[in-house]
């Protein structure tokens, strides 16, 4: 029989005991809350609540054991009481323990068989777990006795998931068909209550594609009372799954009288349009549109429809989308005109809104690019403007701006000389208005004239990579910079500011920019590739370290948070969140910039130490996902520069390169496991596996390199070119040095003297040859400083890891000597040669370590002026403000170079303490 809470104090009493041991714990004073627990046992010993919340503080003290111990006591005496409970589940979630949850409460329910709380903290706790058949039994039971609806479609969602979940499909066609009659029930007597239960119903069919019975569903007068006015926007969807396109266009037709900016209307009823079109069954019913001068009539009676000064952009982009698919099948300008005329008919209309050119990108790159070029001016001055114009309204400032970049779209490519002048132009814009007030952006909303500013610095860019000059990005920060100081919240000036430092290798710089952009949860994996990956490559290892253990806790975390999610969704019946739910947190688990900020987080610490225990990582998930986002940077690049393949080709660099970083990471971690003072029998599995990690980092290597030969183009709106290019075709041989070396550990840890000379002796020519490319890789071009921190980065990692490795030979070689004087024996010849072999080597690596502080002890300076303030004295704008870019980039580049020293002064300490 359990053992039941001793009722011996009044509940109030109790509750007023606990009170300050609730209030330490949420304060964070764990040792305090932990004393408090102690004080209320020494008057109330058995008092299970008093018990579960001393387990909790004594788990978050770090003292997980005695922790556990307190509630597996409680555990068997199986609570029932809230407090408890809760106390104690806590504990598990904290210790990611979830099915002791579930244990927890199942022996909670047969205490208490009726109790309903009890039952829907079980079935939450399976929701946590993803057990899905045990959350349908936990339902039903919990529907038995509390006969209510959301327990019901509890049960009904956990068959639907058991349904999603298995790969069996006579399985699944069983399971479906049985969640199906259970709402059918439901329907039948007249039960259902809420909408989110009818879109449940709705689910369960489509997952059957039983498409004719979801449209029935959702005409009856269930589906309309249940969810009142949707009936005609529901249907659309399962229309075009029927392809009844006749019935599509009336639909969509009559929903946009009515709406008449709802763009998702009018994407289903084009769709009608062309399939009817292709229909050669015609039935001559005038109230279908059925061919484009049908369409086109519709659309421009929807635009003079719209009342007096209530312009919206639906028709007018909707007439453009019509053009365009009329374009893939023949000669729209018949009915519709010139793409060029409706896109500046377009842009005269919506010039004063921000996404008026956004909107028209997709449009202007259908038009032919002679076409285009020929009436560029065209867009300019559609308007009565220019490119001298001086605007004065925020409205004028923002059609100027819009008008400015439309011309930049669909203008011939221009010279650096060009770009330039434009630049110096949008600059004078910028400074114009600052100097009118015309710049009156808040500290949470930007204005019109950053406008000027942003596009200014995508100028500036171009200028720099055709003449491949730096000058014009140290223009471009010095702006940027200006325009962040009158408006702290622009986020574009912001992620400008981040991608133009890291063009010239200026990680810290970048750093002060990316902590004011204030990513948070997500962004740290969709906007991980501006900012985060390149802080290794730039040097910056210190606030690289920092990022990915930030990136490492969130991806760590967020499944315990999706659960919670998970929970709240049951709990206030958002049943199709469920679905959304899982698919993201399976989108997250298999992020590839967290799978390879895991690899770098272990590689780092070698280098910039101090260094953490390695242990092998685990698999890569299959497939990666992409999570990135690079819509992040409006790019105003000519639509021929347009690369539709570019997201898929760079995660391909990516996903290669993380595959490498597992080799070596898996090498490593190996080493580490060999080099215990096993006997070789028990060591020979992990031997033998380091043997394949090898040869298959080696093969791979080759490949990559016959691959990625090809160089990228830079552009500011996408990643910058992957890593693996730098590292496989770098003039150092990297594959042969990691092999080598990686070889050389596992012969010592093997007792393979001869081996691990020969390798030792093949290594040392190897790291003589790529010395002599240190030298040349410094450059005194600040264009080319990127590059040149890429390539000591790569090398300064080979560094750390030759380094951590001697350190493992040396461990193993102590240990042999250690075993041989408990003999007294001398050590055997081999293994003089052995520790003579790892010493020279030693020796070589040092000499690497001096030349590399050399080369840092005279890096080079580069000048950072910029023209920025004194144009700013021409237009008497006095401020007070300063331009801080010069001092940044100053600080960068001196805290890069010190880190570097520092390290490498780490390591010749740490290889003169193995001789």
């Amino acid at each position: 029989m359990a053992v039941r809470p001793q009722n011996t104090h009044d509940g109030g009493i109790v509750e007023r005991r606990l009170r300050p041991i609730y209030d330490w714990l949420d304060n964070g004073n764990n040792k305090k809350a932990f004393q408090e627990a102690e004080k209320v046992l020494k008057k109330s010993p058995s008092l299970q609540a008093a018990r579960a919340l001393k387990a909790l503080a004594l788990f978050r003290l770090g003292k997980g054991a005695e922790a556990q111990t307190v509630l597996e006591t409680l555990a068997q005496e199986k609570p029932c009481d809230d407090t408890t409970l809760q106390a104690m589940t806590i504990s598990y979630r904290e210790s990611q323990q979830f099915h002791k949850v579930c244990a927890l409460y199942e022996a909670a329910v047969k205490v208490e068989p009726t109790s309903e709380e009890l039952y829907s903290h079980l079935f939450m706790s399976y929701v946590r777990v993803g057990d899905f058949r045990s959350q349908q039994r936990v339902a039903m039971a919990l529907y038995k006795f509390a006969p209510k609806n959301p327990y019901y479609f509890w049960a009904v969602m956990s068959i639907l998931l058991q349904a999603k979940t298995t790969d069996d499909p006579t399985k699944k066609g069983i399971l479906l068909t049985l969640a199906q009659r259970m709402v059918d029930n439901f329907i039948s007597e007249n039960k259902m209550e809420a909408e989110q239960e009818a879109r449940l119903y709705v689910m369960i069919l489509e997952l059957q594609e039983k498409w004719t019975d979801i449209l029935r569903f959702i005409e009856g007068p269930l589906y309309s009372q249940l969810v009142p006015g949707s009936t005609a926007q529901a249907s659309i969807p399962y229309l075009k799954k029927l392809s009844d396109w006749r019935r599509l266009n009336l639909v969509c037709k009559e929903l946009l009288f009515d709406n008449q900016d709802r763009w998702d209307y009018y994407l289903p009823y084009l769709d009608s349009v062309f399939k009817l079109m292709d229909n050669t069954d015609s039935d001559n019913d005038n109230s279908v549109d059925d061919t484009a001068e049908k369409c086109h009539e519709f659309i421009c009676q929807l635009v003079e429809s719209m009342t007096s000064g209530r312009t919206l952009r639906g028709p007018y982009l909707a007439r453009l989308e019509l053009w365009k698919r009329l374009s893939v099948h023949g000669d729209p300008t018949t009915l519709l005109g010139s793409g060029v005329a409706l896109c500046i008919q377009y842009l005269r209309v919506f010039a004063n809104k921000p996404c008026a050119v956004p909107d028209l990108k997709p449009y202007l790159a259908i038009i032919p690019q002679k076409e285009r070029e020929e009436h560029c001016r065209d867009f300019l001055t559609c308007l009565g403007f220019d490119e001298n114009s001086e605007p004065e309204s925020p409205d004028d400032i923002q059609r100027h701006i819009s008008c400015l970049c439309a011309w930049q779209l669909t203008s011939p490519v221009r010279t650096g000389e060009d770009y330039l002048n434009i630049a110096s132009l949008l600059r004078y814009q910028y400074l114009r208005c600052a100097n009118k007030k015309l710049i009156t952006a808040t500290l949470t909303e930007f204005c019109a004239a950053d406008g000027y500013g942003t596009l200014a610095a995508h100028f500036y860019f171009y200028a720099a990579v055709k003449q491949q000059s730096a000058t014009p990005i140290l223009e471009a920060l010095s702006l940027l910079e200006l325009v962040l100081h009158n408006s702290p919240s622009n986020f574009h000036a912001k992620l400008l500011l981040i991608t133009l430092y890291h063009v010239l290798g200026n990680g810290p710089a970048a750093d002060s920019v990316y902590r004011r952009l204030e990513a948070k949860h997500v962004q740290l994996l969709s906007l991980g590739w501006i900012h985060a990956a390149r802080l290794a490559p730039g040097l910056a290892h210190t606030r690289a370290l920092r990022l990915l253990a930030d990136t490492h806790a969130f991806h760590k975390h967020h499944g315990k948070d999706c659960m919670e999610h998970l929970t709240y969704a049951y709990k206030y019946g958002t049943f199709e969140k469920l679905l959304e739910l899982r698919e993201w947190g399976a989108r997250l688990e298999a992020c590839a910039w967290c799978s390879l900020a895991g690899r770098e987080r272990a590689l780092l610490p070698l280098l910039a130490g101090p260094t953490a225990p390695m242990h092998a990582p685990h698999p890569l998930p299959d497939p990666l996902t992409d999570n990135r986002d690079l819509n992040a940077i409006v790019s105003w690049e000519q639509p021929q520069y347009n690369d539709p393949g570019m997201k898929e080709r760079s995660f391909d660099h990516d996903v290669a390169y993380l595959r490498l970083k597992d080799g070596i990471v898996s090498c490593i971690a190996l080493c580490i496991e060999c080099a215990d003072n096993r006997s070789l029998d028990e060591k020979k599995v992990q031997l033998d596996e380091m043997q394949t990690c090898i040869e298959a980092f080696s093969s791979a290597m080759e490949k990559c390199k016959e691959k990625y030969s090809g160089k990228q183009r830079l552009c500011l709106s996408a990643p910058f070119p992957s890593r693996i290019i730098a590292f496989v075709n770098s003039p150092v041989p990297y594959r042969e040095l990691y092999v080598l070396m990686v070889s050389v550990v596992r012969s010592v840890c093997a007792g393979d003297g001869l081996a691990s000379r020969d390798r030792g002796t093949a290594l040392r020519p190897l790291l003589a040859a790529s010395r002599e490319h240190l030298a040349a890789a410094v450059h005194t071009d600040l264009w080319a400083q990127r590059d040149t921190l890429e390539f000591f980065s790569n090398y300064l990692e080979f560094v750390g890891v030759i380094t951590f490795l001697l350190g493992v030979c040396n461990e193993v070689t102590a240990q042999n000597n250690k075993k041989k004087s408990k003999r007294k024996t001398n050590q055997s010849p081999d293994q003089i040669l052995t520790n003579q072999m790892l010493s020279v080597l030693n020796d070589d690596v040092q000499d690497i370590v001096s030349f590399l502080e050399e080369i840092f002890d005279n890096w080079p300076s580069f000048d950072y002026n910029n023209s920025l303030e004194e144009q700013m004295t021409k237009l008497d704008i006095n401020d007070k403000y300063q331009c801080p870019v010069k001092q940044k980039l100053k600080d960068g580049i001196q805290e890069i170079v010190a880190d570097v020293k520092t390290m490498l002064k780490k390591k010749s300490k740490y290889l003169k303490s193995l001789q």
